[in-house]
Parts: C-alpha cells; structure tokens; sequence
C-alpha cells in the first residue's frame, strides 16, 4: 500500500505565501519553503515540476487571496471606497508580501497589476452610481495609478497613515478623479 502524502498542494502553498511575507523573494528557493513545513524538498517537486511551476500555482493561489481579502466588498455604501481603502491597508499591515507581489519582478506582476484592476472594473460595473460603461476606463485610469502609488509608497514606509487618513485619502483620490473625469 503506498504511502500517504501528508504535504499537500495546500501546505505547500501556505509555506510559500508564509515566506513571501517574512522574506519576500529574497529567499525563495524549495530549501527555504521546505524548512517553513519542517520537510525535505522532495514533497515539492512531487507537486510541482520546478520552482517556475510552484510560481504559475502561487499566483493564482495569491489572486484567491487577494480576491477574499481586499478585493471582497461587504456592501456598503460605496463598494469602491472599501475595496481601495482596503488595498492600502493590505499595503500597509504587509508591507513584505505588498512588495513581493506586486513591485518584484519574480512573479508575472503585470498578471497581478491587471487582476487588480480588472476586480476594480468589475465593482464599478456592479454598483449602481455615476460610473456609466463609457466613463469606466477612462476613471480607472485616473483613480488606480493613484491608489497604487499611494500603496506602494506606504508598503515602503514613505508615508505612514493610521486608518482615518487612508479612509480620507481614499475619498480624496475619488473625488479628483471624478473631477478630473468631468
């Protein structure tokens, strides 16, 4: 009877999302995800066929979270608002996996860059407010460079915001936006 795994796609994916916050890509190797499970590297390159391989599995297992973390309104008054004021939270509180994810050049971050805005296309396309299908694309591209480089610059620890200044600047980049989209 053949052994058991006991390591699965899931553990393996838990480690590599474990490393990536403490250490970004710095030391991301199969050695160093396998000392996070306390294993060899061997259930690793069962699951997957080479580091590239972990990668492809990382990113979709990174959109998962981002899907259920940042990108997932709880319907308030303005979905929009929530969803960007919680991306430079998510910024802000991991500042380490941030970087990794979406400012190093390991991952296809442009993968990353356009889920990002594509969740963004999708919350103005189900609210019910001023965002017809024409004004879309041209407000994104106004509000997201913003929101993202207002992220960026916090998971760097160039600006340091407490809640009540995120949820302000938030409000002001959309109300730019709109003013500049008019």
């Amino acid at each position: 009877m053949p052994r058991q795994r006991t390591i699965l796609r899931e553990n393996i994916l838990d480690a590599s999302m474990e490393l990536l916050r403490s250490s970004g890509f710095s030391q991301f190797t199969a050695r160093q995800i396998a000392i996070k499970m306390n294993s060899s590297t061997q259930p690793i390159y069962k699951e997957f066929k080479n580091m590239e391989d972990l990668k492809v599995g990382l990113l979709e297992y990174i959109k998962q979270y981002l899907s259920e973390t940042v990108f997932n309104s709880h319907h308030t008054t303005d979905p929009l608002e929530e969803v960007c004021e919680k991306y430079i939270l998510f910024a802000k509180k991991e500042p380490t996996l941030f970087s990794a994810i979406y400012m190093d050049r390991e991952l296809e971050v442009v993968q990353l860059h356009n889920y990002s805005y594509e969740m963004i296309e999708k919350i103005l396309k189900e609210t019910d407010s001023e965002y017809d299908e024409k004004n879309i694309l041209p407000f994104l591209n106004i509000l997201w460079p913003s929101v993202l480089g207002v992220a960026m610059l916090v998971a760097q620890g160039k600006i340091q915001y407490d809640q009540n200044q995120i949820n302000q600047k938030v409000k002001d980049i959309l109300n730019t936006s709109l003013t500049l989209l008019a």
